[in-house]
């Protein structure tokens, strides 16, 4: 019964520590907020840098995999390169280690329960009075969780030495070390935490249940599990993730396999020559120093290693999303970014599809990425005009359901704001698509008429739109905001007055009785949805190329009569 009785101790200890993590880790994440990513974004321009960011954001955090995760989808969007990318992960390794030197130092050295109940009472109550999604509220899980962690592991130590009582710790001493490895490796894929795997293991080496080398091959073995949570995370990934996931696990493996192969040493010149005799110490640390020699191993090899996952993985098919992928709303800035892309791609669709239907050549665009373009209908040399035309409507609805989604997650006021921003943008671009295919038929009987006036027609209008696409290249050549309002401005303008002309020109056939009834309605309906066209496709473009009080104030803007 004593046997049982301390197992489910164990277990429970294990529950409450990843309970209190997962707390811990969703607390610092809300409270680290959008200045955490920033300093991710802006300090990893060199792979040094991003290893030492790696390193210091998981010690804050307490979780690579939060650090990852924001990682991962910083490289889908191109906003740190792979090189960057690759050093923090690196240094991520390294900076999962403090939660053990934390631990190593408090939790075994001190009363646990003098400082676990007053944060699981404090964090608790903190919980239940503090309104959702505040700031004080995600204190208040800070403090509980911290609180769960430490009761977690005051379970786990008490456990591990009433456990030693029941078997003789020296039965072990006669399993090679890499029956210990393969435990923690086990032990960590099925958790889903090396941390969690260091601290079982920080409690049985307290107890004495095993001695220093066993528990340094189970945290050789647990660094190696975390490579299992990488390519299982990564199977179905887009290439920008099995990049990450290889580096990850060509890292852990070749640093792990050094750490084992060497782990006698490493461990004699910790106790022998660094002097740290404490064995809970001296795990910890022989955990930080095979990771750090992974790390100067591999850091000069970082720019060789990221051309090279470039080359292996590629992505093979041509997907209608380029830059959305799976998850993307877990990093609010990250999604932003690739909505803002994929709605890009949609307005550039849009209009390649309205010149396409006046016989122009889709040359003029607002938007320069002719890899985004790649197997793209609307860009072949014939395109569908139809099947081209399902494609938008397909991107649209693809970029609606994302942005719903990203919209129902918590959002920055100002990331709200231009999520705002782009939904309409969407809509508006899809909008200019649909008013040249209300009229694409009657185009078509027009380009194909005998009858030398309609035929005459086309042509005018074929010119008419040539005028006003070829004010797009205007906002494709500048990144200043003021020239780009002004580009749109204009082309406001352009659109009114090009319909006005065309307007005038069919009057005076009117005027003149060379025009049918049917013809003058066609006509005018034509000339119509070619500026509602134009009038919509402008107004996505503001609304996708500025900030949200430029777009407002260009949106007052009557156009030209």
């Amino acid at each position: 019964m004593s046997e049982e009785l301390d197992l489910w101790r164990l277990a429970a200890g294990l529950g409450l520590f990843l309970f209190g993590m997962h707390q811990l880790e969703q607390a610092l994440t809300r409270l680290a907020g959008r200045s955490f990513k920033i300093f991710l974004r802006q300090y990893t321009a060199k792979p040094l840098r991003g290893v030492l960011a790696g390193a210091v954001s998981t010690a804050a955090l307490q979780s690579s995999s939060v650090v990852s995760l924001i990682v991962l989808a910083f490289v889908g969007t191109g906003i740190i390169s792979l090189a960057s990318a690759l050093g923090i992960v690196f240094g991520s390794n390294l900076g999962t280690t403090m939660t053990g030197w934390i631990v190593a130092t408090i939790g075994f050295k001190l009363d646990i329960e003098a400082f676990a109940l007053p944060l699981v009472t404090i964090g608790g109550f903190g919980v239940v009075w503090s309104a959702a999604g505040t700031r004080r509220a995600a204190v208040s899980h800070f403090v509980v969780g911290l609180g769960l962690m430490l009761m977690g592991l005051e379970f786990m130590k008490s456990g591990a030495l009433v456990a030693t009582e029941i078997f003789d710790p020296a039965a072990l001493a006669g399993y090679p070390l890499i029956v210990f490895l393969l435990a923690g490796l086990l032990l960590t894929a099925v958790i889903q935490s090396s941390s969690a795997t260091i601290m079982i293991t920080l409690s049985a080496l307290y107890a004495g249940a095993i001695p220093l080398e066993s528990a340094a091959a189970i945290a050789i073995g647990a660094d190696l599990g975390t490579t299992i949570t990488a390519v299982l995370g990564a199977l179905a990934g887009s290439a920008a993730k099995k990049r990450v996931a290889a580096a990850v696990v060509v890292f852990n493996v070749v640093a792990d396999t050094i750490a084992f192969l060497s782990l006698v040493p490493l461990i004699k010149f910790i106790t022998g020559v660094i002097g740290l005799t404490d064995p809970l110490f001296a795990l910890v640390a022989f955990h930080s120093l095979f990771n750090l020699i992974g790390i100067v191993i591999f850091l000069p090899l970082i720019p060789f290693m990221s051309r090279w996952l470039d080359r292996r993985f590629r992505d093979e098919e041509t997907p209608l999303l380029r830059h959305i992928n799976v998850g993307d709303t877990a990093v609010a800035e990250a999604a932003l970014e690739n909505i803002t892309r994929e709605t890009w791609r949609l307005i550039d669709q849009a209009a390649a599809l309205n010149q396409a239907a006046l016989d122009l050549p889709p040359d003029h665009t607002f938007y320069s990425s002719a890899e985004d373009r790649k197997g793209v209908a609307v860009f072949s040399p014939n395109p569908d005009y139809e099947r081209c035309y399902a494609e938008i409507k397909q991107l649209e609805g693809e970029i609606l359901r994302h942005a719903l989604a990203l919209q129902s997650s918590p959002l920055e006021a100002d990331e709200a704001e231009r999520l705002s921003q782009l939904i309409p943008s969407i809509r508006n671009a899809v909008h200019a698509a649909k008013s040249m295919k209300d009229v694409y038929q009657d185009l078509e009987l027009f380009r194909s008429s005998v009858n030398d006036r309609f035929n005459a027609y086309f042509g005018q209008f074929r010119e008419a739109a040539r005028e006003f696409y070829e004010a797009l290249d205007a906002l494709r050549t500048s990144d200043i905001p003021a020239l780009r309002f002004e580009a749109l401005v204009g082309m406001k303008n352009r659109s009114e007055s090009i319909h006005n002309r065309m307007h005038r020109r069919i009057y005076d056939e009117v005027s003149r009785g060379e025009l049918g009834e049917v013809e003058i309605s066609t006509l005018l309906n034509v000339n119509r949805e070619l500026l509602v066209a134009g009038q919509s496709l402008v107004s996505a473009l503001a609304d996708a190329l500025l900030n949200m009080d430029s777009a407002s104030d260009f949106a007052s803007i009557p156009a030209a009569r």
